[in-house]
């Protein structure tokens, strides 16, 4: 994987609004673009914001990921 890559993963409520198909809730997450240098907390804080979680009719959960390369003069851990 990419390490300027970020894994998204949420739950169902981030994107569904009642009386809207599915493929368009989808749409408008893929739509939310990012500078492959943004921090993992502005991914989330721009995701939340752009899809309107405060809003969501449902429970909302979002996990953001990127792989981290340590040096091999880093310390193991323990």
């Amino acid at each position: 994987m990419d390490p300027s890559r970020t894994v998204l993963l949420f739950t169902d409520g981030l994107v569904e609004r009642r009386g809207e198909d599915i493929d368009r809730s989808l749409r408008r997450l893929a739509d939310v673009g990012f500078d492959p240098a943004s921090a993992v907390d502005d991914v989330l804080d721009t995701t939340l914001a752009r899809l309107d979680a405060r809003h969501a009719e449902d429970d909302v959960a979002i996990l953001a990921a990127r792989l981290h390369h340590r040096s091999a003069s880093a310390p193991e851990p323990r």
